[in-house]
């Protein structure tokens, strides 16, 4: 008979918390992180972290996977693609992990899944978004949890169309996330609408006041989004004083609706911009969602609690459960466990689809609207779109 997963991984070592995150002596379930947990990136980063640690802290307090503790290691990945495949390397040769999580940028997440693919690691991307990742670079170990650029293109061409759009400029950093997303949207635009300007810039640009008045000087009447982070917040501070507000209406994606961004802008955030979520602490949702909320709300100190926790809470989900079903902790057997995997999340059931490794992740859309009582505005009324 062949020996259990608990019992092999448990047959000589004892398990001890140890340094940052959660940590182990050995025959540990070993997770690698890579986050942006510094520069413009970090809104989104450390939150993400905060996601990680709640997943596994409440795993390892019930016993592990099948007994068997869940250890983390994060390192930054800086949005760059250089650092991230660097930082990953360096967490298969010598943390010895067996499954990474990663990144935020879909240009630092492509470059990381081809090390994946080279050495044999299961990657799941919570975040990243662009199409390319599980379309024309889709290899067996790559995971695609967050919404992709083609559902989020489908999804914008409704909010354009629900603000009445018809002449459309696009604007977003210049890679493949917002390459993938003007593309979709461009396939999925309605009747009477087109796409008359596009304007990217650099990621990781903080002045936008050239993009701003060439989107000033054009005749498009609404502009979709793309930018995120902290250049989001900077495009909209610079947008302001402008009047782009008041003579354009505004769609953006990238996750800008969340509590994170409207609580950095709070009164400088467009009223009405039609913005995008994963999650929204003022959402009545499930019991899971609730009780999700009500524990992150611990850990953050705030009841207005941020975004980005649930994407990586529930790629360790995914991995726990991955695990469980493999009966074992090797990247292979995780790999070829997560094909077809369903778990039961605080945002509903999600699926990993057998042929193209994403899941069926939506978003909150809305407009964002001063709410009384509230600095931040919120997305109201916000519906969830798969």
């Amino acid at each position: 008979m062949v020996e259990s997963f608990k019992s092999k991984m448990f047959a000589t070592s004892v398990a001890m918390v140890m340094g940052a995150g959660t940590a182990y002596a050995e025959q540990t379930i070993k997770v690698g992180i890579l986050m942006p947990i510094s520069g413009g990136g970090a809104s989104y980063g450390v939150p993400a972290v905060d996601g990680v640690k709640m997943a596994v802290e409440e795993i390892n307090a019930a016993g592990g996977v099948d007994g068997v503790k869940i250890e983390y290691f994060v390192r930054d990945s800086q949005l760059k693609p250089d650092v991230a495949v660097a930082a990953a390397r360096e967490l298969i040769t010598k943390e010895g992990v067996h499954v990474l999580v990663g990144a935020v940028s879909s240009g630092a997440t492509l470059a990381i899944s081809e090390l994946a693919k080279q050495e044999k690691i299961p990657l799941l991307a919570p975040v990243a978004k662009a199409a390319a990742l599980t379309s024309t670079k889709l290899h067996p170990y790559i995971f695609q949890l967050a919404a992709t650029t083609d559902s989020e293109g489908r999804q914008m061409a409704d909010a354009l169309e629900s603000v009445g759009a018809k002449k459309i400029c696009v604007s977003g950093f210049d890679y493949a996330y917002s390459h993938d997303l003007f593309a979709s949207l461009d396939k999925n635009l309605k009747s009477g609408m087109e796409i008359v300007d596009t304007f990217h810039v650099k990621l990781g640009t903080t002045d936008y006041s050239a993009v701003i008045s060439q989107l000033m000087g054009s005749d498009c009447d609404t502009v979709a989004g793309a930018v995120w982070g902290g250049g989001f917040i900077a495009y909209m501070k610079q947008a302001g004083p402008f009047g782009i507000f008041d003579t354009k209406k505004l769609v953006w994606g990238a996750e800008v609706g969340s509590a994170e961004m409207a609580s950095a802008l709070k009164g400088d955030y467009p009223e009405n911009m039609y913005a995008a979520a994963y999650d929204l602490w003022y959402v009545e949702g499930s019991d899971a969602h609730k009780k999700f909320l009500a524990d992150l709300a611990v850990i953050e100190g705030t009841n207005e609690t941020k975004m980005y926790p649930v994407t990586t809470y529930i790629a360790i989900q995914f991995i726990a459960e991955a695990v469980r079903k493999a009966d074992s902790s090797e990247p292979q057997a995780i790999a070829d466990a997560l094909v077809g995997l369903s778990i039961d999340t605080p945002l509903g059931r999600r699926t990993i689809d057998p042929v193209n490794h994403r899941t069926n992740t939506g978003e909150f859309w809305g407009p964002m609207v001063t709410v009384s009582g509230f600095e931040a505005k919120q997305m109201s009324p916000a519906a969830y779109l798969e």
